[in-house]
């Protein structure tokens, strides 16, 4: 794939990111916290997790950023039940909802990280891949395969929030 056709694919999820932090930068503490069912994720869970989706991804598993990044969404408590400490994040707890400022500017931020390796990468860093080894086995990674992975996350995700919010009379992605 030419530079310039991964340039138009990487400046549409731009445009998409700033679509979802238009979303989100108004919203209340109770729109935040709306959520289709007692047993799903709230808004500010879904937008917590695909902050920390992007860390994750880019961090542990390609290895690029600044831990302290990854650090940030680790958390000092979990309220789901047997989920291992060193696995939970922001969205799993519970008892410390993120606000409208704190989500959009860990959006902000784990975005800056990724498009800067997207205008950096080449066509053959895309290709490269990665092994990481986990109790679960070991798996072989591309670049590029991280990269759409995050990319159908993230919008997966924000639409998710944008049919929430949506259902709930307020304004959802601006599509």
């Amino acid at each position: 794939m030419e530079r310039a056709a991964l340039d138009t694919l990487f400046d549409g999820w731009g445009d998409h990111q700033r679509l979802v932090i238009d979303m989100l930068a108004g919203l209340t503490e109770s729109q935040l916290a709306l959520r289709p069912a007692a047993e799903t994720w709230s808004v500010w869970q879904l937008a917590a997790h695909v902050a920390g989706s992007r860390s994750y991804w880019m961090q542990d598993v390609l290895g690029e950023g600044d831990p302290a990044l990854r650090d940030r969404f680790r958390v000092e408590s979990t309220t789901v039940p047997e989920l291992p400490l060193e696995d939970a994040a922001w969205e799993d707890d519970e008892d410390h909802p993120r606000d409208a400022r704190e989500l959009v500017r860990a959006l902000e931020d784990t975005w800056a990280l990724v498009d800067e390796r997207l205008r950096r990468w080449t066509p053959d860093d895309l290709a490269e891949e990665l092994t990481r080894d986990r109790s679960s086995g070991t798996r072989t990674f591309t670049r590029s395969w991280v990269i759409w992975h995050l990319m159908e996350h993230d919008v997966h995700h924000a639409g998710e929030m944008s049919i929430i919010l949506g259902s709930n009379g307020v304004q959802g992605l601006g599509l």
